[in-house]
Protein backbone atom coordinates (compact mmCIF):
# COMPACT_ATOMS: atom_id res chain seq x y z
CA UNK A 1 0.00 0.00 0.00
CA UNK A 2 1.53 3.35 -0.41
CA UNK A 3 1.65 5.57 1.89
CA UNK A 4 -0.36 8.59 2.00
CA UNK A 5 1.57 11.90 2.43
CA UNK A 6 0.64 14.39 4.95
CA UNK A 7 0.37 18.08 4.52
CA UNK A 8 0.75 20.63 7.34
CA UNK A 9 -1.08 23.24 6.02
CA UNK A 10 0.00 25.88 8.80
CA UNK A 11 3.66 25.80 7.93
CA UNK A 12 2.29 25.51 3.93
CA UNK A 13 0.77 28.70 4.33
CA UNK A 14 4.08 29.99 5.86
CA UNK A 15 6.25 29.31 3.18
CA UNK A 16 3.93 30.16 0.88
CA UNK A 17 4.12 34.19 2.28
CA UNK A 18 7.80 34.14 2.48
CA UNK A 19 8.54 32.77 -1.30
CA UNK A 20 6.17 35.33 -2.67
CA UNK A 21 6.38 38.53 -0.15
CA UNK A 22 3.67 41.71 -1.69
CA UNK A 23 5.43 43.79 -4.08
CA UNK A 24 4.72 47.13 -1.88
CA UNK A 25 6.21 45.53 1.42
CA UNK A 26 9.30 44.00 -0.03
CA UNK A 27 10.80 47.61 -0.78
CA UNK A 28 10.34 48.93 2.78
CA UNK A 29 10.67 45.97 4.74
CA UNK A 30 14.40 45.03 6.23
CA UNK A 31 15.55 41.99 7.90
CA UNK A 32 15.53 42.92 11.32
CA UNK A 33 18.96 42.34 12.00
CA UNK A 34 19.90 45.02 9.48
CA UNK A 35 17.09 47.33 11.48
CA UNK A 36 18.94 46.80 14.96
CA UNK A 37 22.48 47.78 13.68
CA UNK A 38 20.55 50.97 12.69
CA UNK A 39 19.07 51.42 15.76
CA UNK A 40 22.64 50.93 17.89
CA UNK A 41 24.37 53.21 14.84
CA UNK A 42 21.85 56.44 15.55
CA UNK A 43 22.05 55.85 19.49
CA UNK A 44 25.98 56.22 18.75
CA UNK A 45 25.19 59.47 17.37
CA UNK A 46 23.37 61.00 19.20
CA UNK A 47 25.20 60.20 22.11
CA UNK A 48 29.26 60.40 21.38
CA UNK A 49 30.13 63.41 23.22
CA UNK A 50 33.53 63.36 20.75
CA UNK A 51 32.15 64.38 17.46
CA UNK A 52 29.55 66.50 19.14
CA UNK A 53 29.49 70.65 18.93
CA UNK A 54 28.78 72.03 22.18
CA UNK A 55 28.19 76.20 22.14
CA UNK A 56 30.41 77.43 24.95
CA UNK A 57 32.85 74.52 25.30
CA UNK A 58 36.26 74.15 23.39
CA UNK A 59 36.42 71.25 22.07
CA UNK A 60 38.65 68.25 23.57
CA UNK A 61 40.19 66.40 21.10
CA UNK A 62 41.49 63.42 22.28
CA UNK A 63 44.83 62.70 23.75
CA UNK A 64 46.23 60.26 21.48
CA UNK A 65 45.64 63.04 18.47
CA UNK A 66 46.80 65.92 21.07
CA UNK A 67 50.31 63.85 21.42
CA UNK A 68 50.38 63.07 17.47
CA UNK A 69 49.46 66.97 17.14
CA UNK A 70 53.11 68.10 19.26
CA UNK A 71 55.03 65.07 17.92
CA UNK A 72 54.43 67.51 14.42
CA UNK A 73 54.81 70.08 15.61
CA UNK A 74 58.41 69.55 17.21
CA UNK A 75 60.39 68.82 13.94
CA UNK A 76 59.11 73.00 12.84
CA UNK A 77 59.91 74.54 15.48
CA UNK A 78 63.38 72.82 15.83
CA UNK A 79 63.89 74.23 12.21
CA UNK A 80 62.44 77.79 12.61
CA UNK A 81 64.92 77.82 15.87
CA UNK A 82 67.94 76.86 13.41
CA UNK A 83 66.79 79.15 10.89
CA UNK A 84 67.04 82.06 13.79
CA UNK A 85 70.26 80.99 15.07
CA UNK A 86 72.16 80.69 12.15
CA UNK A 87 73.11 84.29 10.96
CA UNK A 88 72.35 85.58 7.89
CA UNK A 89 74.66 85.44 5.62
CA UNK A 90 74.81 88.15 2.53
CA UNK A 91 74.92 86.27 -0.85
CA UNK A 92 76.72 87.70 -3.22
CA UNK A 93 74.07 88.83 -6.04
CA UNK A 94 74.65 86.02 -8.91
CA UNK A 95 75.39 88.88 -11.31
CA UNK A 96 78.12 89.49 -9.60
CA UNK A 97 79.55 86.47 -8.65
CA UNK A 98 79.32 85.74 -11.83
CA UNK A 99 81.91 88.56 -13.52
CA UNK A 100 84.37 87.50 -10.26
CA UNK A 101 84.18 84.13 -11.75
CA UNK A 102 84.64 85.41 -15.01
CA UNK A 103 87.63 87.14 -14.66
CA UNK A 104 90.97 86.15 -15.28
CA UNK A 105 93.78 87.13 -11.99
CA UNK A 106 95.10 89.39 -14.79
CA UNK A 107 91.91 91.43 -15.41
CA UNK A 108 91.16 91.36 -11.95
CA UNK A 109 95.06 92.91 -10.46
CA UNK A 110 93.92 95.52 -13.77
CA UNK A 111 90.87 96.23 -12.43
CA UNK A 112 91.86 96.70 -8.83
CA UNK A 113 95.06 99.25 -9.74
CA UNK A 114 92.35 101.00 -12.12
CA UNK A 115 90.06 101.43 -9.16
CA UNK A 116 93.48 102.76 -6.87
CA UNK A 117 94.33 105.22 -9.80
CA UNK A 118 90.59 106.63 -9.89
CA UNK A 119 90.69 106.75 -5.94
CA UNK A 120 94.07 109.04 -6.34
CA UNK A 121 92.66 111.26 -8.97
CA UNK A 122 89.49 112.20 -6.78
CA UNK A 123 91.99 112.89 -3.48
CA UNK A 124 94.37 115.00 -6.03
CA UNK A 125 91.53 116.91 -7.17
CA UNK A 126 90.26 117.87 -4.09
CA UNK A 127 93.82 118.71 -2.45
CA UNK A 128 94.31 121.35 -5.75
CA UNK A 129 90.59 123.02 -4.86
CA UNK A 130 91.38 122.91 -1.05
CA UNK A 131 94.86 124.86 -2.31
CA UNK A 132 93.08 127.01 -4.80
CA UNK A 133 90.49 127.99 -2.76
CA UNK A 134 93.41 129.23 -0.25
CA UNK A 135 95.07 131.09 -2.76
CA UNK A 136 92.35 132.75 -3.81
CA UNK A 137 91.45 133.86 0.24
CA UNK A 138 95.28 135.33 0.52
CA UNK A 139 95.06 136.96 -3.18
CA UNK A 140 91.58 138.48 -3.28
CA UNK A 141 91.33 141.90 -2.29
CA UNK A 142 87.62 140.99 -1.03
CA UNK A 143 89.73 139.89 2.32
CA UNK A 144 91.41 142.78 2.59
CA UNK A 145 90.98 144.40 6.47
CA UNK A 146 88.74 147.92 6.18
CA UNK A 147 87.39 147.98 9.70
CA UNK A 148 89.00 147.15 13.14
CA UNK A 149 86.72 147.30 16.20
CA UNK A 150 88.03 147.17 19.90
CA UNK A 151 85.58 146.21 22.56
CA UNK A 152 85.73 146.21 26.55
CA UNK A 153 88.48 148.85 26.90
CA UNK A 154 87.90 151.80 29.53
CA UNK A 155 91.33 152.73 30.65
CA UNK A 156 92.80 152.63 27.61
CA UNK A 157 92.19 153.92 23.77
CA UNK A 158 90.74 152.12 21.06
CA UNK A 159 93.25 154.24 19.34
CA UNK A 160 96.05 152.57 21.64
CA UNK A 161 94.93 149.08 21.16
CA UNK A 162 94.97 149.39 17.69
CA UNK A 163 98.36 150.56 17.55
CA UNK A 164 99.76 147.68 20.63
CA UNK A 165 98.21 145.18 17.88
CA UNK A 166 99.67 145.84 14.92
CA UNK A 167 97.35 145.74 12.65
CA UNK A 168 97.26 147.43 8.89
CA UNK A 169 93.90 148.53 7.43
CA UNK A 170 93.86 146.76 3.87
CA UNK A 171 95.55 143.98 5.27
CA UNK A 172 95.17 140.22 3.96
CA UNK A 173 92.54 139.27 7.07
CA UNK A 174 94.30 135.59 6.63
CA UNK A 175 97.77 137.18 7.00
CA UNK A 176 96.54 138.30 10.49
CA UNK A 177 98.29 136.33 13.54
CA UNK A 178 96.25 136.19 16.85
CA UNK A 179 98.93 135.45 18.77
CA UNK A 180 101.03 137.77 17.55
CA UNK A 181 98.15 140.70 17.91
CA UNK A 182 97.14 139.10 21.51
CA UNK A 183 101.14 139.56 22.66
CA UNK A 184 101.34 142.96 21.40
CA UNK A 185 98.39 144.25 23.33
CA UNK A 186 99.17 143.09 26.34
CA UNK A 187 102.35 145.02 26.50
CA UNK A 188 100.56 147.00 28.06
CA UNK A 189 99.78 146.18 31.77
CA UNK A 190 96.48 147.27 32.04
CA UNK A 191 95.33 144.43 29.79
CA UNK A 192 94.48 141.38 31.25
CA UNK A 193 92.52 139.28 28.84
CA UNK A 194 92.60 139.47 24.75
CA UNK A 195 90.06 138.05 22.26
CA UNK A 196 90.36 138.27 18.64
CA UNK A 197 87.95 137.13 16.42
CA UNK A 198 87.72 137.28 12.19
CA UNK A 199 84.43 138.50 10.76
CA UNK A 200 84.61 137.57 7.52
CA UNK A 201 85.13 138.78 4.77
CA UNK A 202 86.64 142.03 5.94
CA UNK A 203 86.73 142.96 9.89
CA UNK A 204 88.65 142.44 12.96
CA UNK A 205 87.32 142.60 16.44
CA UNK A 206 89.35 142.89 19.31
CA UNK A 207 87.29 141.96 22.63
CA UNK A 208 89.73 142.97 25.87
CA UNK A 209 89.65 142.60 29.89
CA UNK A 210 91.47 145.54 31.89
CA UNK A 211 93.01 145.30 34.96
CA UNK A 212 91.69 147.98 37.74
CA UNK A 213 93.53 149.93 39.79
CA UNK A 214 93.33 149.45 43.46
CA UNK A 215 96.16 150.37 45.62
CA UNK A 216 99.31 152.87 45.46
CA UNK A 217 102.86 151.98 46.70
CA UNK A 218 105.17 155.01 47.18
CA UNK A 219 109.05 154.77 46.33
CA UNK A 220 111.14 157.37 44.96
CA UNK A 221 109.03 160.39 44.85
CA UNK A 222 106.58 158.21 42.83
CA UNK A 223 103.66 156.22 42.90
CA UNK A 224 103.53 152.43 41.78
CA UNK A 225 99.99 151.67 40.64
CA UNK A 226 99.01 148.34 41.48
CA UNK A 227 95.98 146.18 41.20
CA UNK A 228 94.16 143.35 43.54
CA UNK A 229 96.66 140.68 42.21
CA UNK A 230 99.65 142.56 42.69
CA UNK A 231 100.15 143.50 39.26
CA UNK A 232 102.24 147.19 38.43
CA UNK A 233 100.01 148.82 36.33
CA UNK A 234 102.28 152.08 36.10
CA UNK A 235 104.24 154.18 37.40
CA UNK A 236 102.80 157.63 38.35
CA UNK A 237 103.76 161.20 39.60
CA UNK A 238 101.38 161.42 41.47
CA UNK A 239 97.78 159.87 43.05
CA UNK A 240 95.12 161.21 41.48
CA UNK A 241 92.91 158.53 41.86
CA UNK A 242 93.23 159.00 45.72
CA UNK A 243 93.76 154.87 46.05
CA UNK A 244 94.47 153.32 49.20
CA UNK A 245 98.29 153.54 49.75
CA UNK A 246 100.29 150.39 51.17
CA UNK A 247 103.31 151.01 53.22
CA UNK A 248 105.68 148.49 54.61
CA UNK A 249 106.08 146.32 51.72
CA UNK A 250 109.21 143.37 51.27
CA UNK A 251 109.55 143.62 47.48
CA UNK A 252 112.53 145.65 46.46
CA UNK A 253 112.43 149.05 44.49
CA UNK A 254 113.83 147.89 41.41
CA UNK A 255 111.40 145.26 41.30
CA UNK A 256 108.28 147.56 41.38
CA UNK A 257 108.45 148.50 37.24
CA UNK A 258 105.36 147.78 34.88
CA UNK A 259 103.71 144.45 34.52
CA UNK A 260 105.85 143.42 37.20
CA UNK A 261 104.40 141.50 40.61
CA UNK A 262 104.78 141.93 44.29
CA UNK A 263 106.60 139.21 45.93
CA UNK A 264 105.24 136.13 47.22
CA UNK A 265 105.34 137.68 51.18
CA UNK A 266 103.67 140.93 49.90
CA UNK A 267 101.27 138.48 48.21
CA UNK A 268 99.85 136.69 51.45
CA UNK A 269 99.55 140.28 53.00
CA UNK A 270 97.64 141.97 50.15
CA UNK A 271 95.17 139.38 50.65
CA UNK A 272 94.80 140.77 54.04
CA UNK A 273 94.45 144.08 52.73
CA UNK A 274 91.21 142.81 50.25
CA UNK A 275 89.36 141.27 53.14
CA UNK A 276 89.97 144.27 55.27
CA UNK A 277 88.93 146.61 52.59
CA UNK A 278 85.79 144.53 52.36
CA UNK A 279 84.43 144.35 55.77
CA UNK A 280 85.66 148.51 55.84
CA UNK A 281 82.82 148.10 52.76
CA UNK A 282 80.67 146.70 54.55
CA UNK A 283 80.25 149.27 57.05
CA UNK A 284 80.76 152.53 54.88
CA UNK A 285 84.39 152.79 56.01
CA UNK A 286 86.71 152.50 52.47
CA UNK A 287 86.56 156.59 51.69
CA UNK A 288 88.27 156.88 55.35
CA UNK A 289 91.22 154.34 55.12
CA UNK A 290 93.52 156.38 53.39
CA UNK A 291 96.89 154.15 54.47
CA UNK A 292 97.10 150.61 55.34
CA UNK A 293 100.68 149.69 56.87
CA UNK A 294 101.65 145.39 56.81
CA UNK A 295 104.67 145.57 57.59
CA UNK A 296 103.41 143.16 60.65
CA UNK A 297 100.86 140.64 59.78
CA UNK A 298 100.11 140.18 63.39
CA UNK A 299 99.18 143.97 63.53
CA UNK A 300 98.23 145.78 60.38
CA UNK A 301 97.75 149.92 60.86
CA UNK A 302 94.87 151.96 59.05
CA UNK A 303 95.14 155.74 59.04
CA UNK A 304 92.16 157.22 58.55
CA UNK A 305 93.52 160.63 57.90
CA UNK A 306 90.47 162.79 57.88
CA UNK A 307 89.42 161.51 61.12
CA UNK A 308 92.53 162.49 62.28
CA UNK A 309 92.94 158.48 63.90
CA UNK A 310 95.26 155.59 63.85
CA UNK A 311 93.69 152.24 63.95
CA UNK A 312 95.66 149.32 65.31
CA UNK A 313 93.47 146.65 63.71
CA UNK A 314 95.78 143.54 65.29
CA UNK A 315 95.61 140.18 62.94
CA UNK A 316 92.73 140.31 60.00
CA UNK A 317 90.44 138.09 62.57
CA UNK A 318 87.40 139.53 63.89
CA UNK A 319 87.16 142.38 61.18
CA UNK A 320 83.46 142.59 61.43
CA UNK A 321 83.73 143.46 65.00
CA UNK A 322 86.47 145.67 64.82
CA UNK A 323 84.77 147.71 62.33
CA UNK A 324 81.90 148.13 64.66
CA UNK A 325 84.56 149.31 67.23
CA UNK A 326 85.60 151.63 64.37
CA UNK A 327 82.55 153.21 63.63
CA UNK A 328 81.83 153.59 67.32
CA UNK A 329 84.84 155.72 68.20
CA UNK A 330 84.55 157.45 65.21
CA UNK A 331 81.31 158.81 65.98
CA UNK A 332 82.03 159.57 70.08
CA UNK A 333 85.21 160.51 69.66
CA UNK A 334 84.81 162.86 66.35
CA UNK A 335 86.99 165.89 67.00
CA UNK A 336 89.63 163.88 68.48
CA UNK A 337 93.00 162.99 66.86
CA UNK A 338 94.55 159.75 68.40
CA UNK A 339 94.77 155.78 68.52
CA UNK A 340 92.30 153.21 68.38
CA UNK A 341 93.65 150.07 70.04
CA UNK A 342 92.00 147.04 68.81
CA UNK A 343 95.38 144.66 68.46
CA UNK A 344 93.94 142.18 71.45
CA UNK A 345 91.54 139.11 71.44
CA UNK A 346 87.80 140.24 70.99
CA UNK A 347 86.66 136.95 72.41
CA UNK A 348 88.27 137.57 76.14
CA UNK A 349 85.70 139.46 77.74
CA UNK A 350 88.22 140.90 80.03
CA UNK A 351 89.58 142.79 76.85
CA UNK A 352 87.80 145.75 75.58
CA UNK A 353 89.16 147.81 72.93
CA UNK A 354 89.74 151.71 73.49
CA UNK A 355 90.80 154.96 72.12
CA UNK A 356 93.90 156.90 73.21
CA UNK A 357 93.81 160.74 72.60
CA UNK A 358 97.19 161.90 71.61
CA UNK A 359 98.52 164.54 73.56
Amino acid sequence: MAKEKTVDLFSFEKKAKSNNPKKGNSKNKKPKTENKAESKSTKDKKFNFDEEIIIGLKKIEPVDKQENKKTSKQPKQTKQSKQSKQPKQNKPKSGQAKKQNNLTPKQQLAKKKRQAVLRVIKWLTLLLIIIGGIIFALLSPIFNVKTISVVGNEKISTDEIISLSGLQLEENIFKCRKDIITNGIKENAYIDTVKVTRKLPDTIEIAVEERKASFVIQFANVYAVINNQGYVLEISNNNNAGLTEITGIKTAEENLRVASRLNEIDLRKLGDVLRIMEAANSNDLTSLITKINIADEDNYVLTLQKNKKTVYLGDASNLGTKMSWILMFNEKEANKEGEIILNMNLNDEKNKPYFREKI
